[in-house]
């Protein structure tokens, strides 16, 4: 028996198919935005790990060094914090090179820039600190009035105070790049899917795919975030740090105004990890970058330049008002008192500042003052604000 039901016009059943091939379009590009967003957060969280690894790897290389020297002038309570000092720089150096797939932290053979900087050259960085390493474990092995011990610790502070830290950086700066080249394509898949996306909602009802589109900006914006914030606190991250101020600084010389940096380090940070858990040294960061940001102005820049490192920009400030401000924030924060499991944690910070002279062409120069000041603030007792000269 034939169907009694009449036929559908074909321009219906071209509509149709039309519609549902739009439907279709909209909903695969709507999971490649998604898969996309998805390996952005990867891709960023696998960045800040990194930064946070090779950050702390250039503070224990800092550490050692301090460390070895306070052995050899007889501290016997040094030796057992130059065995972890060491323990914890190895470890950071295998997870740096090998990766570590739990953190999402990549193998250096994954990007031809670190495999030649860990592994090529002169005097390739996976060398470098082997010999580090190796001659801080000498020191271990020397009684404070062996005859080898100065020249070894000459040796040691030489390869601490440059070359070591060049390369540390480099490893930091390259991971850095890769992140943002990752981020840069991305990026334009997922405006090449949204710009697909919306030319082929303008053939449909607008009104149908409303929702889609509102999700689908919403994607982009979080995507455009990733590129320029810290996830975890908030601040600029590393890169728009320096982007951003970049510019503050080209205004501020064409204006004559005056320009400081902070670098600032929260103190025994991972004492606090270690007694409370890294949920809680979360919750540090966090309440600091809050803290940086409430105490200083719209216009001065906060950011996270890895681990427990935050730099503050601020715009038009002389020295004068950069210590006055540094001073503010540091009260601030010893004042907080953060609540974790029925206990307060208190903690304070120490802060580096330097004044940008006319002569920098870029924030690295006085970001490197300002951080040798805060080493000096650190090796003074902590909480505490230091000037560079």
């Amino acid at each position: 028996m034939s169907d009694p039901r009449p036929a559908a016009p074909p321009i219906v059943r071209r509509l149709t198919l039309g519609y549902l091939a739009a439907l279709t379009i909209v909903a695969l590009l709507t999971v490649v935005s998604h898969l996309t967003l998805q390996h952005a957060l990867h891709t960023e969280n696998g960045s800040a790990a990194v930064v946070n690894v090779s950050g702390r790897q250039r503070m224990l290389s800092q550490r050692i060094a301090s460390l070895a020297a306070q052995y050899a002038l007889g501290d016997a309570g040094a030796r057992a914090s130059l065995e972890l000092a060491l323990t914890q720089f190895d470890t950071a150096h295998a997870r740096l090179v090998h990766g570590d797939p739990a953190e999402d932290l990549p193998p250096a053979a994954s990007s031809p820039g670190l495999q030649a900087l860990y592994f090529g050259g002169p005097d390739p960085l996976d060398a470098q600190v082997r010999r580090y390493s190796a001659a801080a474990t000498m020191v271990l092995t020397l009684s404070p009035a062996d005859p080898r011990m100065k020249p070894l610790l000459t040796a040691l502070f030489a390869q601490a105070r440059a070359p070591l830290l060049v390369g540390l950086e480099a490893v930091v700066m390259a991971h850095q790049r890769a992140s943002e080249t990752q981020l840069r394509t991305l990026r334009r898949i997922q405006d090449t899917t949204l710009i697909v996306i919306l030319l082929t909602l303008m053939v449909e009802a607008l009104a149908i795919f409303r929702p889609l589109v509102h999700r689908i900006s919403r994607y982009a914006l979080q995507l455009m975030t990733l590129a320029t914030i810290d996830p975890l606190t908030g601040a600029l991250n590393r890169r728009s740090f320096f982007e951003r101020g970049a510019s503050i600084l080209e205004q501020a010389k064409r204006h004559q105004q005056p320009l400081s940096l902070l670098m600032i380090d929260a103190d025994r940070f991972k004492l606090i990890n270690d007694q409370h858990g890294h949920a809680t040294g979360d919750t540090v960061l966090q309440a600091l970058a809050k803290a940086l940001r409430e105490g200083t102005r719209g216009s001065d820049l906060v950011g996270r330049l890895g681990g427990e490192e935050f730099a503050v920009l601020l715009a038009d400030a002389d020295a004068v008002s950069a210590r006055q401000t540094a001073e503010r924030l540091r009260a601030a924060v010893a004042a907080l008192r953060l609540g974790r499991d029925g206990a307060a944690i208190h903690f304070t910070i120490s802060i580096g500042l330097a004044s940008v002279a006319p002569a920098d062409t870029g924030l690295d120069i006085p970001l490197a003052r300002a951080d040798a000041a805060l080493y000096i603030a650190k090796e003074s007792g902590r909480d505490r604000v230091e000037c560079a000269t």
